[in-house]
C-alpha cells in the first residue's frame, strides 16, 4: 500500500444564519447509531450541554464509518464498536487515549500539522492519512471531523467519522 501523501480539506458547512443546534435536535437525526455508542454520546452531550454549528447527520448513516468522540484536549471519550475492525483496538481500549495512538512513521507530517491547525482553530475538516493498527499494520484513514460546542458557544468536544480507504 502506497499512502505516503495525504489529503486535507476544510469543510465549509457552518450554520451562519441560525443559532447553534442543541443536542436534542441533532440527536434525532442520528437515530441509527449503535445503541451503546448513542448512550455514551447522549450522556456526554447532556453533561456538557452540546450545541452544533454544523450538520453532521449525513455521516452517521454510513455504516462503514467508525465514530470517535474526543474532548477539547483530544482525549478520546467514546468510540463506536466497529473501530476495532479498522484499528484492532476495542472502543474501550481507545477511551482515555489520544487519536495520535494510531499515527506512525508514515503518517504525513504536513497532514498532522494541518490537523493541529484545524483543531486549534475549531474548524471542521476532511483528511486522509496513514494510520496504524494495534499490530503495527498501516492503513489509509479518511476522517471527517467537527467541533462541538457547549451552550455558551465554547468548544466542548470533537466528533470524527472515520473509515478505511484504499489508494
Amino acid at each position: 500500500m502506497q499512502l505516503k501523501d495525504s489529503q486535507f480539506t476544510i469543510i465549509h458547512n457552518e450554520l451562519k444564519s441560525t443559532p447553534l443546534l442543541p443536542w436534542e435536535m441533532v440527536k434525532k437525526l442520528l437515530w441509527d447509531l449503535d445503541k451503546n455508542l448513542m448512550e455514551d454520546i447522549d450522556c456526554i452531550a447532556q453533561e456538557c450541554n452540546w450545541h452544533f454549528k454544523y450538520f453532521i447527520d449525513g455521516f452517521s448513516h454510513f455504516k462503514n464509518y467508525s465514530i470517535v468522540i474526543a474532548d477539547k484536549d483530544l482525549t478520546i471519550c467514546a468510540a463506536s464498536s466497529n473501530i476495532y475492525d479498522m484499528t484492532g483496538y476495542t472502543a474501550e481500549e481507545m477511551v482515555g487515549n489520544r487519536p495520535s495512538i494510531l499515527q506512525g512513521v508514515d503518517t504525513n507530517e504536513d497532514s498532522k500539522f494541518l490537523l493541529k491547525i484545524a483543531i486549534d482553530e475549531e474548524v471542521p475538516f476532511h483528511s486522509r492519512l496513514v494510520n496504524y493498527t494495534k499490530d503495527g499494520t498501516s492503513y489509509g484513514c479518511e476522517i471527517h471531523s467537527f467541533p462541538i460546542y457547549d451552550g455558551t458557544g465554547n468548544l466542548s468536544h470533537f466528533i470524527a467519522f472515520e473509515s478505511e480507504y484504499y489508494a
